[in-house]
């Protein structure tokens, strides 16, 4: 099923230049598929047709399809989705022969991550709880995740046998240095900075093998995690968000238009 996301997109304000001027079209059809990184939980301004999916108006792939205009534009991109959501739910309704443009991030959810953030992070759990979630994220991500992704990377180019395929990494939701009046210890931060590495190098090790272009976006996030020097006007995370919990430690509008964005059009420029 096509997702209709053009009505939104010719009422979305025009983003800023720098972002605006990422190049010459590169795809005139494109797809977006993914987590909650890809369809902008975090950012707001979401799609009410999108459910549980919840894709907002202020995320990249909107934001890049706007400005580049292509002829379709298909949103598969899903709020908590896996790996095998991917394969069997958004690749069947939005990738094609005709698809000459993907965007992916996926992953994070199949290795515990959001798992971790909540008991290191969220919750506030002793150490032991901390310890034992970046542990079993960090196993998971070392033996299971790379077949996960292989397998889901073979099933993208099966389906879009012609498209270039850009698999965008994760950022470090924290600035893990000490910073004055920062809620979130310093180790707690560490080490959910240290799984997003170690996922993101899993995924741009499987990316690298299946021939597809991986895009990190750590450096745009360099001194934009929570905890910030400068305070919440400097960060690019969304921080703890009580009465919708979901949007918690993802990327903001300002992550997704001035981190995400210009790491994507880059690389498909």
């Amino acid at each position: 099923m096509r997702h209709q996301f053009l009505a939104i997109l010719a009422t979305t304000p025009l983003i800023a230049s720098g972002a605006a001027s990422a190049g010459p079209v590169v795809a005139e059809h494109y797809a977006a598929l993914g987590d909650s990184f890809s369809s902008g939980s975090g950012a707001g301004d979401y799609d009410p047709d999108s459910g549980l999916c919840r894709r907002s108006a202020n995320s990249y792939p909107v934001l890049w399809a706007r400005a580049q205009r292509p002829d379709t534009f298909e949103y598969g991109a899903c709020g908590g989705a896996v790996t095998d959501d991917v394969v069997y739910r958004q690749i069947p309704d939005a990738l094609s022969d005709d698809t000459t443009l993907v965007t992916l991030t996926i992953g994070g959810d199949d290795a515990g991550f959001e798992a971790a953030v909540v008991d290191c992070v969220v919750a506030d759990g002793d150490a032991g709880d901390c310890e034992r979630a970046l542990g079993d994220a960090g196993r998971f991500t070392e033996q299971e995740l790379p077949g996960k992704l292989a397998w889901t990377y073979r099933a993208v180019r099966a389906a879009a046998p012609e498209a270039e395929v850009l698999v965008v990494g994760y950022p470090r939701l924290f600035e893990p240095d000490h910073t004055p009046d920062c809620a979130v210890a310093e180790w707690r931060r560490r080490g959910v900075n240290q799984l997003a590495d170690h996922v993101n190098a899993v995924i741009r090790e499987q990316a690298g093998s299946a021939g597809f272009h991986y895009v990190d976006v750590r450096e745009a996030f360099a001194g934009h995690g929570v905890c910030a020097l400068g305070g919440i006007g400097r960060e690019w995370v969304t921080r703890i968000t009580p009465d919708d919990a979901w949007q918690s430690y993802h990327p903001n509008k300002r992550g997704q238009s001035s981190g995400y964005l210009p790491a994507v059009a880059s690389a498909a420029g």
